[in-house]
């Protein structure tokens, strides 16, 4: 087993966190890869950072601030390996979470991606808050539901090269926080994932991280993630209702928590398609947090 690997970390203003991420690279049991890391315009120390590590198989793109998917896709686009990780620049890698992976992707020519199970911690590894495990079967019901358990934090994907390119699947440069969904929905066209025991990614609980800070700009991420499921008939007619009733309330509570007139048309949309299911969602939601 002599297969390059290529991981690439997009970072922005990464400085608290990315000397440990890179760390848990170097520490791989597999050691046949490349590590590409995306500068996206940082304005800190990331840069600096990346380059006191003195290892041949690490690479440095710098770009002005694009995004996090161009620069997961220009990552892609410079990567030589036949299998690719997409490595956000908090996460940490367990050690043997190459080797298990490109093992499974291996034994298992008809799937083109694996995953296993993602720890959430905030602070120390060995302090675990939240256990999930990533989403391979079933996806389209996991990502558009929300369903608790599962997550698709891109870090946790080893993906065959090959089908990705067949295919065109790439990040969609107009989201940040939503793109790592829509990426594994437009993949689950074509390809098949397989689940890999004990060799988990470590996910790190950061309040500056794009998808647990909650603004103005997150929502609308959300809002036009949801437009583009429509535009590419990434919903399947029977979780139409049910998607567009979850969304509804999601988009119009935070709407509301933003003072922004629109949660009203939100909330009335999700009405429409189904009353009582809009009000068992409030209502359950309520509970929960009571």
């Amino acid at each position: 087993m002599n297969n390059l690997v290529s991981i690439v970390i997009p970072a922005y203003n990464a400085e608290p966190f990315i000397k440990d991420t890179i760390k848990s690279v170097l520490n791989q049991t597999y050691d046949n890869w490349e590590l590409i890391v995306v500068n996206d315009g940082s304005i800190d120390k990331t840069l600096e950072i990346i380059k006191s590590f003195n290892d041949i198989r690490i690479k440095i793109i710098n770009q002005t601030n694009s995004g996090v998917s161009v620069a997961r896709n220009n990552g892609m686009n410079i990567s030589m390996g036949d299998f690719i990780v997409f490595l956000d620049a908090d996460d940490i890698f367990s050690e043997n979470f190459i080797e298990k992976r490109l093992i499974c992707l291996l034994s298992n020519q008809n799937i083109g991606f694996c995953c296993s199970e993602v720890f959430h911690f905030k602070n120390n590894v060995n302090e675990i808050i939240e256990k999930k495990i990533g989403t391979f079967e079933n996806i389209e019901e996991n990502i558009l539901l929300y369903n608790k358990g599962f997550d698709s934090v891109p870090s946790n994907y080893m993906f065959r090269k090959s089908v990705l390119k067949q295919n065109n699947i790439c990040f969609d440069k107009r989201l940040s926080s939503t793109a790592d969904r829509l990426f594994l929905l437009e993949l689950n066209k074509f390809t098949i994932g397989k689940f890999v025991e004990n060799a988990p990614l470590y996910y790190r609980i950061s309040e500056n991280s794009m998808s647990n800070k909650f603004n103005k700009k997150l929502v609308d991420d959300n809002i036009l993630y949801l437009r583009i499921l429509k535009e590419k008939k990434l919903i399947p007619p029977s979780l139409k209702n049910e998607v567009y009733i979850i969304h509804s309330y999601i988009f119009g509570t935070a709407c509301l928590k933003l003072k922004r007139l629109c949660f009203i048309e939100w909330y009335i949309k999700g009405l429409f398609i189904n009353p009582l299911r809009f009000f068992k969602i409030i209502f359950t939601k309520l509970q929960n947090k009571s």
